[in-house]
């Protein structure tokens, strides 16, 4: 659950179904070097559609940052060769220093007036980075009826990438933020009164086999739930 907002049976909002794919193991990686005491460790992907007309990009899933991002033709600076090609957005989808999205971002700075776009930098734990600027543009998913929905989305457009993002030839065209940031994808869509701020995967015991991620509640099994808190930090 992302928040004490969502209440059980509203039944205001739509839910949405993103594919879960699992990733390879790269390669010299030997299955007991990536377990843990509970679980094998396992990476996955998702695909979204971006941009008008809509097209796909496969995504990291992340549940411990907020920014989505997709590799951008900004130029772009260091990107890795991704299965799409990269994302080029218009002159009117870079979001300004001044919009609300951009504040959130980078909190109580002081924004540049003459400035046209709003950069953002992101770090993570293996001390790999992204940067590049705030685009918005539309986002297609599929309803619980099968209906395919455009909303806005606000999301990174990196044009710069460093560490361990750029160590081998890339499978996904970018990170999919999934926590309880204002910037997360299911945040956003919260916050639009598009979905109840509920996500949730079903993930098949078979390594090998897909799943599936849910955004809004009607996905959430009646015959019971594990629930987990969206914490902030590791503690």
């Amino acid at each position: 659950s992302g928040g004490d907002d969502w209440k059980w049976g509203e039944g205001r909002a739509s839910s949405f179904l993103l594919p879960l794919h699992p990733k390879p193991k790269p390669a010299g990686v030997k299955a007991e070097d990536s377990t843990t005491a509970v679980l094998p460790e396992r990476h996955y992907f998702t695909s979204i559609n971006i941009g008008n007309p809509a097209r796909p990009y496969f995504l990291d899933i992340d549940t411990g940052s907020a920014l989505t991002w997709i590799q951008c033709d900004a130029p772009c600076t260091n990107c890795t060769k991704g299965p799409h090609p990269l994302y080029k957005p218009a002159k009117e989808n870079i979001v300004p220093p001044k919009d609300s999205h951009c504040q959130e971002l980078q909190g109580n700075q002081d924004y540049c007036d003459t400035c046209k776009q709003c950069d953002y930098e992101i770090a993570y734990a293996d001390r790999s980075s992204s940067a590049g600027v705030l685009a918005r543009d539309n986002m297609r998913l599929i309803t619980a009826d099968g209906e395919r929905q455009n909303m806005d989305f606000v999301f990174g457009c990196a044009h710069d990438q460093q560490g361990k993002l750029l160590d081998s030839p890339a499978s996904t065209d970018g990170i999919l933020g999934l926590s309880n940031g204002a910037m997360s994808l299911p945040t956003q869509l919260a916050k639009q009164g598009i979905i109840s701020n509920v996500f949730g995967h079903c993930i098949a015991t078979d390594p090998s086999s897909s799943g599936y991620m849910f955004l809004g509640d009607d996905y959430v099994p009646r015959w019971g739930m594990t629930w987990v808190p969206v914490r902030n930090g590791p503690e």
